[in-house]
């Protein structure tokens, strides 16, 4: 999904993040605070009116206020509204439908990445319709599916993994770092994204991967990374998703590793987990030398380093912080000397 064909740089956004902020599942308003090139961010919508957001997450390239309501949000200039959470299931919480809907009636699109369609709902819908605005949802496959072909094996661009030993460790943020460092060297970088606070900062191509049939992943992921080299690009960055070893998730990551087939991979872990986030009943937690060795089985990648955004772990290889400018220095030389 490309939203640059739909919006004009700098379109204001609202985020909302209702009884979220200051969690994990806060992660798209961190990561359109952090990084957003399309939306403007003048705003998120939560239960901490007259705070800044830096007082919840940090570094912020975004440093809004905190207001309660839709009509605030519109005051501030905001013209869309985004969803900035995400919970498992991908449910529409009750104060976030809320939202949604006085959003909707006063004329503001929405834009949300959950599973829950919002623009399936009738009563979205009318709303939608009565006052112009527009409901996108972003977790939704593209109209084109194809099988995985091989085309891949063949490639001349430079495909670096972002992948991870759970979910919300910070895969999407060093990806996104490394890309926004490569092109201020001014390398021909591009960014794939894999989930929904990807496409929505503004990611070069990609799709919300886990609303693609199992059968069709990787032929998609092996698309999009081939039409960016025919766009020029010379090395790639790929958003992963969940972890190889994540019972709930792991069939989306090998999807995604057999399709990109990386040449390198960036493996980020947070060590002081004691089981995989939300999932407190799976009787085993992140382990990152498994992953690296299930990684390094199952395609021809090499890891080349942890990242770890709190602190480090003990590992044989090099652990990075990807809000070092140090550390991302010597992450894209590796890359390059590759």
């Amino acid at each position: 999904m490309n939203l640059w064909k739909l919006y004009q740089r700098w379109t204001p956004a609202a985020i909302v993040s209702w009884g979220q902020l200051g969690t994990p599942h806060a992660k798209t308003t961190y990561g359109l605070l952090r990084h957003s090139r399309l939306f403007k961010p003048v705003c998120v919508i939560a239960e901490y009116e007259g705070r800044m957001v830096s007082e919840f997450v940090s570094p912020v390239r975004f440093n809004v206020p905190i207001v309660s309501s839709i009509e605030k949000a519109k005051r501030l200039g905001a013209r869309v509204v985004i969803v900035g959470v995400s919970n498992p299931g991908g449910y529409l919480e009750e104060r976030i439908a809320q939202l949604v809907k006085d959003a909707l009636s006063k004329g503001l699109d929405v834009l949300s990445g959950l599973h829950f369609k919002i623009s399936q709902q009738s009563e979205f819908l009318e709303l939608a319709r009565k006052s112009g605005s527009k409901i996108i949802d972003i977790r939704v496959p593209p109209s084109e599916l194809r099988v995985f072909r091989g085309d891949i094996y063949k490639k001349k661009v430079k495909v670096v993994g972002i992948f991870g030993t759970d979910c919300v460790v910070g895969k999407r943020t060093t990806a996104v770092q490394l890309w926004e460092k490569a092109i201020e060297r001014g390398m021909k970088a591009g960014f794939m994204a894999t989930g929904q606070t990807g496409i929505l900062i503004g990611a070069d191509a990609g799709y919300v991967i886990d609303a693609i049939p199992a059968d069709f992943v990787p032929g998609v992921v092996e698309r999009t990374i081939l039409e960016l080299e025919r766009r020029g690009m010379e090395v790639v960055f790929v958003e992963g998703q969940g972890a190889l070893r994540h019972p709930a998730y792991g069939q989306v990551t090998i999807g995604l590793l057999y399709g990109s087939n990386p040449d390198i991979v960036f493996l980020v872990h947070d060590p002081s987990r004691e089981h995989f986030e939300s999932f407190p009943k799976v009787p085993k937690k992140p382990e990152f030398e498994e992953e690296r060795k299930l990684i390094e089985t199952l395609s021809n990648a090499r890891v080349l380093g942890g990242v770890c955004l709190s602190g480090s772990f003990k590992t044989d290889l090099p652990v990075y912080n990807p809000f070092d400018p140090a550390d991302l220095d010597e992450m894209l030389k590796k890359v390059v000397q590759w």
